[in-house]
């Protein structure tokens, strides 16, 4: 399904006009938290997440984020087959939130990203697929929608936010969001103010969400701009 309305949010003028890799026809096989469960309860970044919540219309935004406004933030493009090559293709972004309670059902998703834009040649990146998923922190999947790139982040001017509507989904308390990206477009990221809440999903394992700062040969921890809204 395809709903709501994509909102421009700012104009990036030096981001990379695209990315080259094409995604893979084939879909993702199911990952396996056997041993990823281990991490995320004995780890003391994760053990207790800290989304964040706001609540607009009767509705509750779920944040792994810093919370702060979007336009505010250092953000950077992620791209898992940029950064992997082909076996990004398999590589997922993940989201760890926590629920206000067991009856919550999650409504919607809020993602920024953007397909890419030359501007040398005035085209867009041909369509490709990503990939949602949502399961339960022991790898259940509960959701899972895939679709073209382009008919949600096409942008002439830089990343957009789009509100992803979604049949309504009772979630446990924990859950997780899985984006692949598949080389069919950026994601944002926040960087710096890590909460712990995001993550790389690499052969079953997670890994913590880093970037390199090129000027200053940093890495960084970073937060995936994936927000959960629901009832």
């Amino acid at each position: 399904m395809r709903f709501s309305i994509a909102i421009l949010i700012w104009t990036i003028c030096c981001l990379s006009p695209w990315l080259g890799a094409s995604a893979a026809d084939e879909d993702v096989k199911s990952f396996s938290y056997e041993s990823v469960m281990g991490q995320v309860g004995t780890s003391a970044e994760t053990t207790e997440p800290s989304s964040a919540q706001t609540s607009r219309g009767g509705l509750t935004i779920l944040m792994a984020d810093s919370g702060n406004n979007i336009s505010e933030m250092d953000l950077t493009l992620y791209s898992a087959v940029e950064k992997f090559g082909a076996a990004g293709l398999k590589i997922g972004e993940v989201v760890r939130f926590s629920a206000p309670s067991t009856e919550w059902v999650l409504k919607s998703l809020q993602i920024v990203g953007w397909s890419g834009y030359n501007r040398s040649s005035g085209l867009f990146p041909a369509d490709r697929n990503f990939l949602i998923e949502v399961r339960d922190i022991y790898g259940e999947l509960l959701y899972k929608f895939a679709d073209t790139q382009n008919y949600y982040f096409m942008s002439t001017g830089g990343p957009v936010i789009y509100k992803m509507d979604i049949p309504p989904l009772q979630v446990p308390k924990d859950f997780v969001v899985v984006f692949y990206d598949r080389g069919s477009m950026f994601l944002c990221a926040e960087r710096g103010n890590a909460t712990g809440n995001s993550y790389l999903i690499i052969n079953g394992q997670l890994m913590p969400a880093e970037t390199l700062i090129a000027e200053t040969n940093e890495t960084v921890k970073i937060n995936w701009l994936i927000r959960a809204i629901g009832e």
